[in-house]
């Protein structure tokens, strides 16, 4: 019986940070892969052209929409496995209709986030980046300024949107023993009870929360849902981390809240990216800034690809999938 046939649309670039010669060794072993590597993206035009005939085609950050008028061109296209986060930018609704299976390893990207999402708590909580400041700065043992630090032990945390990374830094909080509310309209209750996570209202989220994490998805009807209303509920000496997307924050706001220095942030992502060079919120001491690092590290986006192609060996041995995407999140994921 012949192997399944997998495209493989990764430029260049990307190709030699997913698949590694291991990866690539685990996909043979099944099936025929279809290297493709241009230098650059592959224009829309020439994705049916590259895909044609194949069973499967596996994609990262890069890769080309898969659109009807390249659906009409790929007769036998069964799978999509997607080593990055979001599929928005790579299907379109006529990919489930046509009964393609999809499947991504944003659950593998929300472990690295969230882990960051830890690290930036501890972070603006113990005052770390100010100490490091003030001792280049100042060259001396610190500043009393900063002291005395609070900790995120036994903490009120708050998260805006319970998806696969909030559900992550839920499950990493346990340790410290932190107390975990959340809102999002879109879960089902049951499922935050299984997490141990408590489901508010927005305010009442941003009232009560020492820290506050930002997870909800990038969809128009989310855009600057923290305004100035609510910022100003956070209470004094508040933390803010955003590592979903800048424009979930109305950054104007928020700096006009920072310059009060009633509360702190931390930003691995803005709005616009790259942050511009002559932003405030570069010179504002409470602000801790990233630049959109807070994803997979180098080891992760090959443990992405390794688990793609493990998502493509299971659904050709007729085995359950790990992280099929159904159509119904289309709509509400980032």
């Amino acid at each position: 019986m012949p192997k399944p046939t997998v495209a493989i649309i990764i430029n260049a670039e990307m190709y030699g940070q997913v698949m590694t010669p291991q990866v690539a060794r685990a996909l043979e072993a099944f099936a025929a892969p279809l290297r493709q590597a241009p230098e650059g993206n592959l224009a829309q035009g020439e994705l049916a052209a590259v895909v044609g005939d194949c069973d499967a085609a596996m994609t990262t950050w890069g890769s080309p929409q898969f659109t009807a008028e390249v659906l009409a061109r790929t007769p036998n296209l069964r799978i999509i496995a997607h080593a990055a986060g979001s599929i928005r930018p790579i299907v379109v609704p006529e990919v489930f209709e046509r009964g393609i299976v999809v499947t991504s390893a944003a659950p593998i990207i929300a472990y690295y986030v969230a882990e960051m999402c830890v690290g930036l708590s501890i972070t603006l909580l113990r005052n770390i980046a100010n100490h490091d400041r003030a001792m280049r700065a100042e060259r001396t043992w610190g500043s009393p300024a900063h002291k005395p630090a609070e900790s995120l032990f036994d903490v009120r945390v708050g998260l805006v949107g319970l998806g696969a990374v909030g559900r992550w830094f839920a499950r990493l909080l346990k340790p410290f023993g932190c107390e975990v509310c959340a809102h999002d309209p879109y879960l089902n209750p049951a499922r935050a009870d299984e997490l141990g996570v408590k489901l508010v209202a927005l305010d009442d989220l941003l009232r009560s929360c020492r820290v506050v994490s930002l997870h909800a998805a990038n969809i128009p009807e989310n855009r600057h849902m923290i305004g100035a209303r609510e910022l100003a509920l956070l209470p004094d000496g508040a933390c803010l981390i955003n590592t979903a997307r800048g424009a979930l924050l109305d950054h104007q706001a928020l700096i006009a809240e920072l310059k009060t220095g009633r509360i702190k942030a931390a930003l691995d992502v803005t709005d616009p990216e790259p942050l511009p060079a002559e932003s405030e919120l570069r010179d504002l001491p409470n602000t801790v800034l990233t630049p959109h690092v807070a994803g997979p590290t180098s080891a992760g986006r090959w443990h992405m690809a390794e688990a793609m192609v493990e998502e493509l060996r299971r659904f050709f041995a007729g085995e359950p999938l790990l992280y099929q995407v159904p159509k119904e999140r289309l709509a509400t994921m980032a």
